[in-house]
């Protein structure tokens, strides 16, 4: 064998010595379904390239973990995560799940170094909601126009109720003329602060008969103009010796601005909730009309938008 031909043998030698394995990672996780209770379901599966078994089930056995540490990341930030992971598993090139077969003297100490390494991360989306709070916080200082006066002279028609377990000193301002339960008729806003910002005003409407409805849209009449109003959900319950009680209660959003308008500035109002096979026409109190402008002034007078 000729000089030439021996540094091509060594050269594939070391090229297929030096190659790396394909193998495939699939991770399993528990997610709440839209019906109702949780599934199992496989996740798409990642490759992996790795000289080897045990340097291919090391590398699974990090993103398993990263998967379960940002889990408990956004658990923590964001309140509730949809998806958990549960396990894995590692395939190699032929389809074979490996993961249980792949044994090696160091194993156990290399999985605690991973996950020593992994958890020990700082919590990055906590740290990034903070600082999106700190830069709202400080905007809001900036731009917010504050109207301390009609702040003091509104207070006196809310209760104020703040969250004892809010770390943001979360609070909410209910009027005092709305119902204090859910069987009793009612139409009112309401809102919340959060670090002093106002934020999340809301509108809720209760029902209170002997008579169902299943109500799914409310038509209101303001001033002699027609306003629609369909709620994304709506709740029932019962009870008071067969009384019946329906309502809603959602944040308003950008299409529902001139509604509250219309109903905080009305002279006269009423509204007709459509029902599945019936209706009931109810006129809005003036007090009611009043209550609704008041919020709105309240909400605004601390800067809200």
């Amino acid at each position: 064998m000729n000089k030439l031909n021996i540094l091509l043998f060594l050269t594939l030698v070391v090229v297929l010595t030096s190659c790396d394995k394909t193998y495939k990672y699939v991770e399993k996780v528990s997610e709440e379904s839209i019906l109702g209770g949780t599934v199992i379901k496989e996740k798409d599966e990642t490759i992996i390239m790795a000289k080897d078994d045990s340097t291919a089930y090391l590398e699974a056995f990090r993103k398993f973990c990263i998967s379960v540490k940002v889990k408990k990341y956004m658990d923590k930030s964001m309140g509730k995560t949809y998806s958990t992971p549960i396990s894995f598993k590692l395939l190699n090139d032929k389809g074979e799940d490996i993961t249980s077969t792949t044994l090696f003297a160091s194993r156990t100490k290399r999985e605690k170094e991973i996950e020593e390494r992994i958890f020990s991360m700082k919590n990055s989306v906590q740290d990034a909601v903070d600082n999106n709070r700190k830069e709202r916080i400080e905007e809001f200082k900036k731009t917010a126009k504050i109207d301390s006066a009609k702040i003091k002279e509104l207070k006196k028609f809310f209760r104020i109720k703040k969250d004892e377990f809010s770390t943001t000193g979360k609070t909410w301002y209910t009027p005092k003329s709305a119902p204090r339960y859910t069987n009793r008729n009612g139409l009112y806003c309401y809102f919340q602060t959060e670090n002093g910002i106002p934020s999340n005003f809301r509108f809720r409407m209760q029902y209170y008969s002997d008579d169902w409805l299943f109500f799914s849209k409310v038509q209101f009449s303001i001033d002699g103009k027609a306003y629609e109003y369909v709620p994304m959900d709506t709740e029932t319950d019962n009870g008071d010796g067969g009384r019946i009680w329906e309502w809603f209660d959602e944040s308003v959003s950008e299409s529902d601005k001139e509604l509250i308008n219309a109903l905080a500035n009305a002279k006269s109002a009423k509204m007709k909730l459509i029902g599945r096979q019936y209706f009931d026409i109810k006129n809005i109190t003036q007090e009611q009309i009043k209550s609704i402008k008041r919020t709105l002034e309240l909400y605004q007078a601390m800067g809200g938008k």
